[in-house]
């Protein structure tokens, strides 16, 4: 089981979450889907979906060329060769965690008689621009902003899942009146959550040993990526409206 490096988090996690909770919920697109709007809930499923098909993948390679030489710099040889291990596997993990989300909404999709593109078929061109924009971190060579963006979309994740879980009107499109994807999301797990160990990486990775430095530095980022999900989420709005219109 993963050991976080720190005991106490560096960010104000309350902070980070009602942050992620305004940009959910002050959205026109998730509003609408809350109400039942069949239309945007076709625009969430359909704009949002490169975005949860790649997560799995940036996970994937990132774990392959996480670097070493800082962390045994700073917190010695022996402490991370048996840390190491442990980090790869949680980020194993939560790859192949989202690979099951990206089912679930696979599955969702199927369920509102959406058609959602091949993976094969993703690219920048065929995304909307705020999800691309969103995207982008995904590839980020630096750690600290990689293991934010997977912080700041965990806080997202979570807000979107309780507040569209806690919608009748959202889930009595469902067949079942239930959304696997959201409630995947609600799930609590053993030990350091993805979110804690996304953090703890952050912080880890981060130059600096003064918590206030990297706290202010880890917030940014993550309340950056929270800030590109409300933009992304104006962007498929706008394309849907748009689309309509046509």
């Amino acid at each position: 089981m993963y050991a976080l490096l720190f005991a106490e988090p560096v960010v104000d996690r309350t902070a980070l979450r009602l942050n992620a909770r305004n940009e959910v919920h002050q959205s026109p697109l998730i509003r609408a889907c809350a109400t039942g709007t069949e239309s945007a809930i076709i625009a969430l499923t359909q704009g949002f979906w490169p975005f949860v098909s790649a997560f799995e993948k940036a996970i994937d390679t990132q774990v392959g060329r996480l670097p070493l030489r800082p962390l045994m710099h700073r917190f010695g040889h022996a402490r991370i060769r048996r840390f190491f291990a442990e980090a790869r596997a949680a980020v194993r993990e939560m790859r192949e965690e989202e690979g099951s989300h990206a089912a679930l909404w696979q599955e969702a999709a199927a369920q509102l008689g959406v058609e959602l593109a091949a993976d094969n078929q993703l690219t920048n061109q065929h995304m909307i621009d705020g999800v691309a924009a969103l995207l982008h971190n995904a590839d980020a060579d630096d750690p600290v902003e990689f293991f934010c963006w997977l912080a700041g979309t965990e806080y997202i994740a979570e807000e979107l899942a309780a507040c569209l879980c806690g919608s009748p009107a959202f889930l009595a499109q469902f067949p079942d009146n239930r959304w696997a994807w959201g409630e995947a999301h609600m799930a609590g797990h053993d030990g350091p959550s993805h979110l804690e160990i996304d953090e703890d990486l952050a912080r880890a990775y981060h130059p600096a040993t003064n918590p206030q430095l990297a706290g202010a530095a880890l917030t940014a980022h993550i309340r950056r990526c929270q800030r590109l999900f409300g933009l992304a989420a104006q962007d498929v709005m706008a394309h849907a409206q748009s689309a309509m219109v046509r």
